[in-house]
Formats: structure tokens, sequence, C-alpha cells
């Protein structure tokens, strides 16, 4: 391997690969320091990477556990080496970067290392988006804000950070998932199947199903929390020709919220491709396509015909629940329906609606 080429983001002091060894072969660290006539917190400190290994220790080394000095010697240097690289002092730019990014809940979520180290934190988020350098994020961050249509607010630089760190998330964790090639005339037959689905209340166990339908039509479903400042409900664009990603948030933690997020997020994918990357919530500009994902959306809940209805159900729970069970959805999604078409005051009914819990998602 050309060691110029390896350039690792973490630090592996050489006091680990000696712990490999001394396991492999049953030898204690006692034993080690007798052999090596060097007292036991010494050895401890060579484990942690505290005492640097020279030509004397390198020697004394290879003659009791192998291989041989030079070993030790380039071990040792590779890791004073990463230990400069990753823990050196940054720039100002670097610093505003991290600004920009919700490094605390990319930390909390197990996005990026728990490091207090600036300069880790850096390399750590270069890993994370793939990019070389900080002048590379420029680009990533102008084409993520033109494709998402954010609208600009006072802390815009904050939500493109945040929401371009959850959308990656997502594309990871679709490119692990195994799915159908992409399908839209079978997503699209699979819709009523996905509606019978609203009228479960627990997400472990419609989520696996929804996933599973999603996943035959070539479709990658992905849960995740937003990180701080990141705006978004649902995204849906197309990570490969052959397949789809859809990712949510449980936003509002509530059946009519989450049900009507997902079918705006298909309506995306069925109406306009491969176009751009579709990110719904408040922070998003209304664009035609998102009226027209929206419209999906309404239309697929409570058809057209029925939604001529919807006031003259709207008296009393059991005429909901009645009318819930006519068009076949969960009542608690035609009480968001009725409060968003005004029908409804907002509040009113909202006992017919479920609540989740980030525990039972």
């Amino acid at each position: 391997m050309n060691n110029s080429m390896f350039q690792p983001t973490w630090v592996s002091p050489p006091g680990e690969t000696i712990l490999d060894i001394l396991s492999d072969r049953e030898i204690s660290p006692e034993s080690l320091a007798r052999n090596i006539g060097y007292d036991l917190n010494c050895i401890k400190d060579l484990f942690d990477g505290s005492h640097e290994i020279g030509e004397h220790l390198a020697h004394k080394l290879a003659d009791a556990i192998g291989p041989d000095a030079e070993f030790w010697l380039t071990r040792e240097q590779q890791y004073r080496e990463d230990v400069s690289r990753i823990y050196r002092k940054t720039s100002k730019a670097e610093e505003n970067w991290l600004a920009d990014l919700p490094i605390k809940s990319m930390q909390t979520f197990g996005w990026i290392s728990n490091s207090d180290s600036k300069s880790k934190k850096v390399i750590d988020c270069l890993d994370y988006f793939g990019i070389s350098d900080i002048s590379a994020w420029k680009d990533v961050s102008a084409e993520f804000t033109r494709e998402t249509r954010f609208r600009t607010s006072q802390t815009f630089d904050q939500e493109v950070g945040a929401t371009a760190a959850w959308v990656r998330f997502g594309e990871n964790k679709a490119s692990k998932i195994s799915c159908e090639p992409w399908d839209k005339d079978k997503l699209l037959s699979n819709i009523e199947a996905i509606r019978a689905l609203t009228h479960i209340s627990e997400p472990s166990l419609f989520i696996p199903d929804l996933q599973a339908i999603l996943n035959n039509s070539g479709v990658a479903l992905v849960i995740s929390k937003t990180p701080e400042g990141c705006p978004a409900s649902g995204m849906a664009k197309f990570i490969s020709e052959d397949k789809a990603l859809i990712m949510l948030s449980f936003r509002y933690l509530s059946d009519d919220h989450f049900w009507f997020s997902l079918f705006h997020e298909i309506g995306h994918l069925v109406l306009h491709g491969r176009k751009n990357t579709f990110v719904e919530g408040e922070g998003f500009e209304c664009t035609k396509e998102e009226k027209e994902a929206n419209n999906f959306a309404a239309l697929t809940l409570i058809p057209k015909g029925f939604r001529e209805s919807m006031k003259a159900h709207a008296t009393d729970y059991r005429s909901i629940l009645k009318f819930s069970k006519s068009i076949g959805i969960a009542p608690g999604i035609v009480v968001g329906q009725m409060q968003h078409e005004g029908i409804l005051k907002s509040g009113h009914m909202n006992k017919l609606k479920v609540r989740y819990s980030w525990s039972a998602i």
C-alpha cells in the first residue's frame, strides 16, 4: 500500500496493535513489561499512545513479540503523523463551515464521532459528505440549495447545512437497502395497500410492511429524525436510475402529517421523475411541483368524489369515524384534511388523530 495515499480519519496508537498481539498470544501486559524491562505504568502509557516508541523500545518489542524494529518505528511515525494531521489548528474558514453544520446532532445521531477536536470534526464532516476539502462544499451547497429551493431566512446557511446532512444520511442509508428496480406502475398499483396501513396505529408494526411494499417498487424508505436546524418533514429523490429514496422525519408525530408527507413524496416520484431533490417542510418554497405533490397526496387520501362531501361529515366524532371507514383510511387523516380545508378549526376533533412517540418508531 502506498502510505501517502492512505488518509485515515481516525488515530490508532501502536499500543492497539500491541494489545491485539498480546491477546492473540495470550500474553499478559505484566509479562510483556517483565520481558522488555519496563514497569507496568509505562506499558499502559504505551497502549494509549502517550509513551513514544523510540529505537531502543522498538528493538525490545521486536525481540519480545515481533515482527521487527522497523515495523514498530514505522507504526509510531504513522501514528504521530495522523495525530498531527487530524488534531491540528483549524482555519477560520473551517470553523465557519462547522458553525453552519448541525455538529451536535450529527454526533448524537452517530453520523460522526464524538470528538471535541475541531480539526477532527472537520475531517469527520468531509468524510461524511464525501468531499476532499471545504472548498468543495461551496459547489455542493450551491447545487443542493438550487435543487431543494430553500426560502431565504436569517438562518439560511444553517438550514442548508442541517438539511444537507439529513439528506446525506438518507442517501447513505438507502444505498445499503436492497430494492427491486424502480417501477412507477407497480408503485401506483400498490397505493391501496399503502392506504390500508393507515389503520395500524403502531409505527413498529406498519413501517416494516410499508418498507416492503415500497422496496418492491424500487423505493427505499428511510426514517430519521432531523438534526437541529433542519425544517424538513420529508424528502424524495432518485439516487440511481433504478432506485428512488423517500425519507421521512415524523416531524409532527401524528398520523395525519406522516401519511400526507408520505403520499406527497410518492407524488414527486410518480409526477416529477428525476428532476430534483424534493424536500417538504416549512423552510422551502411552495413551487408548482410542491402544489402538484400536495394535490396528489390530498386526492390519494380522500378522492375527489368524497372530498366534496367532507363538510357534511364534520358534525361529530361518529360521523367522521363512519366517513373514514367508508373511504378506507384512518379517521385522524380525515380530521387533518378537514382542518387543512377549513372545515374544522385547528385542534378540533384532534382526539381522533394518532400520536406517535420516537420510542415506538
